[in-house]
């Protein structure tokens, strides 16, 4: 009992990982053409841009949104699926689709080193483009932002040890009502730029 009262919370953590592996598994097979049905309500948020303006879940209501939850110091998955939504972000720009009926919301839930110059580089390393309709956003506290994540579905652990975090690979796709209506696995290795592309611009279209 004594061991469950102390790691309850990494417990609870691991078993919505293991869903939503489980999830991610049963839907790898799904085409950018199928349905996509409505999971949930996407969480509200209000965070601020790398130029300090204030971004809410509401003021971005009527674009197809793609959020993707990230650490600029990420040491394997974070900086590989950023360069692939950079492909997805040219792509939509070639179609006259980004910032005015489709955006990319990437967000840190490591506030406190990912500083505006932080995720600058990290952005220009990744080949993104931040304000070409994609946004880069931070919180001030990282707990709320770790809240944030998960509430999005999306498991987080910090590693105290090493001041890093073990999370999920999960790029979340967010419809114009602001209803999350997939959760996609962003290692993949099967997973395209032009796949992406492809759901934001169905869901642009509804």
């Amino acid at each position: 009992m004594t061991f469950l009262k102390k790691h309850s919370f990494k417990i609870a953590v691991l078993a919505v990982c293991l869903a939503m592996g489980i999830y991610l598994l049963v839907t790898s097979l799904s085409k950018p053409e199928e349905s996509l049905p409505v999971q949930m309500a996407a969480p509200a948020f209000a965070l601020t841009d790398i130029d300090g303006n204030e971004v809410t879940l509401e003021s971005t209501n009527g674009k197809a949104r793609l959020v993707y939850f990230y650490f600029a110091n990420c040491p394997d998955v974070c900086p590989p699926t950023t360069f692939l939504l950079s492909e997805t972000q040219d792509l939509l720009d070639k179609e006259g689709l980004l910032g005015d009926k489709v955006e990319l919301i990437s967000i840190t839930f490591d506030p406190e080193r990912d500083t505006p110059d932080a995720i600058r580089a990290f952005a220009k390393r990744n080949f993104a483009e931040p304000g070409n309709g994609w946004l880069f956003l931070r919180g001030e506290e990282e707990e709320a932002t770790l809240k944030l994540s998960r509430d999005f579905g999306v498991g987080v652990l910090k590693d105290e040890a090493n001041n890093a975090y073990t999370h999920m690979n999960v790029i979340t796709l967010v419809d114009k009502k602001g209803q999350i209506r997939k959760w996609i696995d962003g290692s993949d290795e099967e997973l395209t730029a032009e796949q992406l592309a492809a759901y934001m611009k169905r869901l642009a279209k509804e």
